[in-house]
């Protein structure tokens, strides 16, 4: 059992998981950077506003160079966010110093953007490091100026205790609501994590079946007859591409039911009328989203399986079959994990255009770019399937409508010797 196949699958399975670990590290590391900024626009522009901002930029408190202060021109959130490309801001608004003045809780708005269902989009989105920089600064500001005044009454010492309230908005494409992005993270949970599942168990299963039903049929000489017969072999290719095509649609039909059906939150307290706030910021599974989804991944489908009956006409036997659609899955892990755990447009360059040209990503990215207005990444990405699928078929056509499909042996890898034989004719 231990051969030089599954020693290279191991490497290979190793080399994967180390790559995999790389990405979602230097991932961490960059939220974690990220989260130590602060972009704020101060419109209450009053002398304590001003000495809260003076502190945030105190190089004693590290934040030289972390704090970013703007001027908003409209109320319009979204474009104010593209106009500054930033992924968030907090807001100090008018009123905010005689609130403080009156020794009442200040508000403060944090507005973001919600650009994906990732896990590590979203582990450290929200106020909270925002918010704990700018309370340490209004804490220093109003102890600076009690202490000049000489007084600090009890009603100001609870104060300091929570000085600020939280107004959030979650932006998603250029619709706005009143929610942490926190919040709908959580309610989304399932939605993230059983998607890419759908399509990953989806490509495993139609990948397999193929494989082994097409070195079957070579092995015990069914192909061979059936090939004889008077029907094209075309025809014959074409029957089974559609039947396994039909049979991958009806599992997938299945799952995404069984998905909506087994809905969960992330164990967080959602608001009454969160259904309603998903439904306006369009992160709702509606019909258009299923049937936009369903065109990748019936691609994908046939991707998958036109691979796998290639890979399935030079199979030696069965046991080989096992080991030849193993570089297929590992095609198809890598997007897999990368998705569930990394918003793949904020990657570098490099590993980001290397994950796009593996034709499976672009299915497991496209609830991703439904939900959140990346219309013009979904239509390329299906245009770029549709392109790898005609190759693929032509490649199958080629081999299915010439002898090789009986004339070759398999696919054998002769370490150590000075021949590699690839047919044996």
């Amino acid at each position: 059992m231990l051969n030089v196949q599954t020693i290279l699958m191991l490497v290979m399975m190793i080399l994967m998981m180390g790559m995999m670990g790389g990405m979602m590290n230097k991932a961490s590391e960059e939220t974690q950077k990220e989260s130590g900024k602060i972009t704020i626009c101060d419109q209450d522009d009053t002398p304590f506003s001003q000495s809260v901002l003076k502190f945030l930029q105190h190089p004693t408190a590290d934040m030289e160079n972390d704090v970013n202060i703007i001027t908003m021109d409209s109320d319009d959130y979204s474009k104010e966010l593209e106009k500054h490309d930033v992924k968030s801001f907090v807001i100090i608004p008018k009123g905010f110093e005689d609130a403080i003045r009156n020794e009442k809780q200040a508000e403060i708005i944090y507005v973001s953007r919600m650009t994906s269902l990732s896990m590590m989009a979203n582990i450290n989105a929200g106020s909270e490091t925002a918010v704990q920089l700018i309370q340490a600064a209004i804490k220093t500001a109003m102890y600076t100026d009690k202490i000049n005044s000489g007084k600090l009454t009890d009603a100001e010492v609870s104060l300091m205790e929570a000085p600020v309230s939280v107004n959030e908005q979650t932006i998603v494409a250029d619709k706005q609501e009143k929610i942490s992005q926190l919040v709908l993270y959580s309610g989304a949970y399932s939605q993230s994590l059983f998607m890419p599942m759908i399509v990953y168990i989806l490509i495993l299963l139609g990948s397999q079946t193929m494989v082994n039903a097409v070195s079957a049929e070579k092995l015990d000489k069914t192909l061979e007859t059936l090939l004889s017969a008077p029907v094209s072999r075309l025809h014959v290719l074409s029957a089974k591409m559609i039947a396994a095509a039909v049979v991958a649609l009806l599992n997938a039909a299945v799952y995404m039911i069984g998905t909506n059906k087994l809905s969960f939150t992330g164990g967080g307290d959602l608001p009454d009328e969160y259904n309603q706030i998903i439904e306006n910021l369009g992160l709702n599974y509606s019909l258009k989203t299923y049937l936009l989804i369903g065109v990748q991944m019936l691609i994908t489908m046939l991707i998958a399986l036109s691979i796998s009956l290639i890979l399935g006409a030079f199979a030696r036997n069965i046991k080989s079959s096992q080991t030849l659609v193993m570089p297929l899955m590992i095609i198809t892990v890598i997007p897999f994990m990368a998705t569930m755990f990394l918003d793949i447009s904020t990657l570098p360059g490099v590993i980001k255009y290397l994950l796009y040209a593996i034709p499976f990503t672009h299915t497991f990215i496209a609830s991703d770019c439904v939900l959140f207005g990346k219309m013009g990444l979904y239509v390329g990405g299906l245009i770029y399937q549709c392109i790898v699928l005609v190759v693929c078929m032509a490649f199958a056509v080629k081999i299915f409508t010439s002898d090789k499909l009986f004339t070759s042996k398999g696919i054998m890898l002769n370490f150590g010797r000075k021949k590699k034989t690839v047919y044996e004719d």
